[in-house]
This record gives structure tokens, sequence and C-alpha cells, in this order.
């Protein structure tokens, strides 16, 4: 703030309004409260938030990092994820594993790999949930390696064709993927459509 006191002090800024900005999506609570705290400058102020992930969380990295932010705020029950990759199931070359049509081209995985959420045969009814121990083990440009727990009944049952929705961690990164994202309700009946620009 004081930098900003500065440069309006020596007369650097423009225009009719001083524009104010800063990210931070891990701790954008505290962010807007540094920002509300913004000195009386010679013309009005417009602060922007350029926190990307309250408007998704996601499955990994931000999850855990607004746990803490859930904590400071103490408000119902906090940001949840909102933001799946939906794939088909393409090969089952082994028991334990299933061979995504999702790959680096799709999904993010810079800080971590997309995490299997729910699968869906084609047609009337809902998603189940994956079991515990379903992980993305590998993406190529095009292609996802899911692993299943040994000796569970879906190594057997999930098939060619099957649909799977992972979770992804980081979301910035998925957003610039899709330049249009399916909004849902809780039983996945599409009920909007947003666009992306980068």
């Amino acid at each position: 703030m004081a930098l900003v006191a500065t440069a309006d002090d020596e007369g650097l800024f423009m225009g009719g309004e001083i524009l104010l900005s800063a990210g931070g999506s891990a701790y954008f609570d505290l962010v807007a409260r540094g920002l509300a705290r913004a000195p009386a400058l010679s013309r009005p102020l417009r602060i922007v938030l350029r926190s990307g992930c309250y408007l998704t969380s996601d499955h990994g990295t931000y999850e855990h990092m607004l746990e803490e932010l859930n904590v400071r705020e103490e408000e119902g029950d906090g940001l949840r994820p909102a933001l799946e990759v939906w794939s088909m199931v393409q090969s089952r070359p082994e028991p334990t594993l299933a061979i995504l049509t999702m790959g680096k081209r799709d999904a993010s995985y810079d800080a971590d790999l997309p995490r299997p959420l729910v699968h869906h045969r084609p047609g009337p009814g809902t998603p189940h949930a994956l079991p515990p121990g379903c992980a993305i083990v590998k993406l190529n440009d095009q292609h996802a390696y899911l692993r299943l727990p040994e000796g569970h009944p879906l190594c057997s049952e999930l098939a060619v064709g099957d649909l799977v929705g992972c979770g992804i961690s980081h979301p910035c990164t998925t957003f610039d993927k899709w330049p249009l994202l399916l909004g849902v309700d809780d039983d996945y009946g599409v009920r909007a459509a947003f666009n992306t620009f980068f």
C-alpha cells in the first residue's frame, strides 16, 4: 500500500481512477482485508481481486490450502470442489488398468494428477463413486492411466465406453484448455454454459 500512496503523491497515476489489483487464490480473504485498508488517494480507487480458485476450488492443492481459509472465516461449509473433467474408457488392457480419453491437453497436471471420483455407464441413472485405491498414475498428451484396486469388482465391471469423472488440482491450468465449460446440477443435468477467455 505504501508504494501506491507514494506513486499517487508523485502524480504517477493517470485517468479518472486508480486500479489496484492483486492475486491470492489460497489467501484471498487476507488479500481482500489488506486491500480494504488502502489509504485515501487523490482519485477513486478500483480494487480487483484476481483469485480464480474461489470460483471452483479443486480436488488437490487448493483443497488443502483452503481448509485454513475455512477455519479463518468460520462460515458455512466453506468452498467445495466444483470442476471435473470427464472422459471415456478407451481400453482395458489389464484387469487393474483402464486407459481414458483424457490427457495433458484436457486437465491440469502441474500440481497433482487428476483424482478419479465417479464412473457411469452411458444411459439412465446417476454416476457411482469410485472405490478407494483408484488413481490416475500417469498422463500422456491424450490419455490417462487409471489404476483400479486389485480384486475389486470394478476390475471386471468397468468397460470400454464407460465414463469417468475426475477432479483436478490447480484449476487455472484446466480453464485454459476448455473454451466452454458446462454448469451442471447435482444430478449432472446441464443447466448453463460458461465461456473461458485466455
